[in-house]
């Protein structure tokens, strides 16, 4: 009985980490390396959508040294914009 209720919990937690994330729109020309979550090294290229980790959000363009921080809830949107030279990120 304790391996079938171990197993039974463990399967039941897997997938709530695993599809945990948040779409992110970066409407820039800067390319962002972002920490999230417990994730590094995504990438949110110059002008496209992708989903990263949910958590808080740490970003920088390697070229341009340029940062963007916050965070966000499973399910969240986000977009990157620039703000007269200033990468700002908010919720879509």
């Amino acid at each position: 009985m304790k391996t079938f209720l171990l197993a039974f919990v463990t399967a039941s937690l897997v997938p709530l980490a695993v599809h945990a994330s948040c779409r992110i729109h970066n409407d820039t020309g800067w390319e962002f390396k972002v920490e999230s979550g417990n994730t590094s090294n995504q990438s949110v290229g110059a002008h496209t959508t992708t989903s990263i980790a949910a958590g808080k959000i740490k970003g920088v363009d390697a070229k341009s040294g340029k940062t963007i921080s916050g965070s966000c809830k499973d399910g969240d949107s986000l977009e990157v914009k620039d703000d007269h030279g200033i990468p700002v990120l908010s919720l879509k």
